[in-house]
């Protein structure tokens, strides 16, 4: 990300805007959304009138036949409702939603998509909502004025009444965490009298308070981790029989006199969306006899794979389909495997392959010279 493409300074004042394409809004689930939006498209009008509010949200995961974007398309025609609301007959409104094709595991990521769309655009500023987050995550967290002025590109934040009160977001996560949190230190400790049981409430709450903008990074929905953790019981079985019969055939492979091994490794761009799903992607594979995890990078992952069989079940997407089903429903499996889609590529090819590789290069060479 190259500093000075938008090429001017950090303004501290809202300033004229009539020669402009408009302003960027970067929209997040905050209780200032509203004000902020009001303010942006005031700030428009005062120019000459005329103009655009661009309304750009980052999509938090990678999302794969666009599966879990409710939320997102939801808030995003919430805040141009906002928009359309406040505007006068020269403001027009445009909404855009970012990201949707990968994962970013670092905040700083989402920040350079709308670094991108504000060069793209040519906007003049970007109007910051004091609130503003990626999704979960606390905006002490992140560092957005830091990379808008390291690129040159005027920003400021709205200036709209806050107070401090936690949101409906903010109660979820911080009251999964204090029932997580509890349930750790009742089943560690397993205290019985009154003293024990209050010290680990309040400990819990403690815990909440500080950690519920710092541990996810999207806000749980209940029915859907209800749905995640019923599909669970199904998935944990399946893993545990894949891991059996993936031993019996390491095993064979083992004790063959022969050893056919073909090991290699393989970058896989996962059709998974989040921290937890690629997560549970990575360490199925590891889990796994033949295959190992090695790195991972958003959503790629770089796979070790010991024999031709194992690669086979990677490539065919066995691991992700289940993981999928797991975390998206019985719709999730509908999707064709990496290699069929395009995904994964080789890094360091098996031998059988180079061998072949080397062969059809031979007979190509060999037929040029014939001719």
């Amino acid at each position: 990300m190259s500093p000075g493409r938008c090429g001017s300074e950090v303004p501290t004042e809202v300033g004229d805007v009539s020669d402009t394409n408009g302003v960027l809004v970067p929209v997040s689930p905050s209780p200032t959304l509203e004000e902020t939006v009001e303010y942006a498209v005031d700030t428009v009008e005062k120019g000459d009138g005329s103009g655009a509010v661009h309304l750009v949200l980052t999509a938090p995961g990678h999302h794969v036949g666009n599966e879990g974007l409710d939320r997102d398309e939801t808030l995003l025609s919430t805040a141009e409702k906002y928009a359309t609301g406040a505007a006068g007959n020269g403001v027009s409104i445009r909404t855009s939603l970012l990201g949707t094709d990968e994962y970013f595991a670092d905040p700083v990521n989402h920040f350079e998509l709308l670094v991108d769309y504000v060069a793209e655009h040519d906007l003049d500023r970007v109007i910051i909502d004091p609130d503003y987050s990626v999704d979960a995550t606390a905006h002490v967290l992140q560092s957005m004025e830091t990379v808008l002025a390291e690129s040159n590109i005027r920003y400021e934040v709205a200036p709209v009444s806050r107070s401090w009160r936690p949101t409906g977001p903010e109660l979820i996560r911080g009251g999964v965490i204090a029932a997580m949190a509890f349930g750790f230190y009742v089943a560690l400790g397993g205290p019985t009298y009154p003293f024990a049981l209050w010290t680990g409430a309040v400990t819990a709450l403690i815990t909440a308070v500080l950690l519920r903008n710092v541990a996810f990074e999207r806000t749980p929905h209940v029915g859907s981790a209800l749905a995640t953790l019923g599909r669970g019981v199904v998935f944990v079985p399946y893993l545990l029989w894949e891991i059996a019969k993936a031993n019996v055939q390491f095993a064979y492979v083992v004790l063959h006199p022969s050893l056919p091994i073909d090991p290699c490794l393989d970058r896989v761009d996962a059709a998974v969306g989040d921290g937890l799903s690629v997560t549970a992607f990575a360490n199925s594979i590891t889990l796994t006899p033949g295959t190992l995890t090695v790195d991972t990078v958003g959503s790629e992952l770089l796979v070790h794979s010991l024999a031709p069989s194992a690669r086979k079940d990677l490539a065919e997407g066995l691991h992700e389909r289940a993981v999928r089903i797991l975390f998206y429903g019985r719709e999730g499996a509908d999707l064709p495997g990496p290699l069929a889609r395009g995904d994964m590529e080789p890094v360091v090819q098996s031998a059988d392959a180079v061998a072949g590789a080397g062969a059809s290069a031979e007979a190509e060479s060999g037929g040029e010279a014939d001719d």
